[in-house]
């Protein structure tokens, strides 16, 4: 019977930290969602799509406002090693396609790393994405001034549910 609890109680511990990360990316999903209706309040949420995947687990939030548009797209990957090498082959693919049109940049000090792409000689209608650690953030809006301002209320987020 000792035995049997014992292997019981390994089994148990060892599926516990699975079922915690499992709970993270919906929480994190909250956490944004909550962060955008209490700090932007001109922006309404137009639709909500969870990620019907184990890995990686998220979703997207479609925002609207007299500004236009914006979308706000959020993957947490079990591994880093997977958010890092998804996050570099998204990458390369945009560049492939429509990058090819586009200008690539860089928002120091957010996340790991990031890439903003712009119209050539426009802000408007950017594509800014990021990574911080395990996380994959994609954010379209109308300027750069949103998409950035967008992206830092994400990486808070991704840091204050990492304390």
């Amino acid at each position: 019977m000792k035995r049997r609890t014992f292997i019981v109680t390994i089994l148990t511990l060892a599926s516990l930290p699975h079922t915690l990360t499992a709970q993270e990316p919906a929480e994190l999903f909250a956490g944004v969602e909550r962060a955008f209706r209490e700090k932007e309040p001109g922006w309404k949420v137009e639709s909500k799509l969870p990620s019907e995947s184990s890995d990686p687990r998220g979703g997207s939030i479609t925002f609207r406002s007299g500004e236009g548009q914006a979308n706000v797209d959020v993957r947490v990957w079990r591994q880093e090693k997977d958010a890092r090498e998804v996050f570099e082959a998204e990458g390369r693919a945009f560049a492939n396609m429509r990058g090819k049109r586009m200008v690539k940049g860089a928002v120091p000090g957010l996340g790991d790393e990031s890439q903003l792409w712009t119209h050539p000689g426009s802000e408007a209608w950017p594509m800014l994405r990021f990574r911080k650690g395990r996380v994959n953030v994609q954010v379209f809006a109308p300027t750069v001034t949103v998409a950035r301002r967008f992206a830092r209320r994400v990486l808070a987020q991704i840091e204050s549910a990492a304390d």
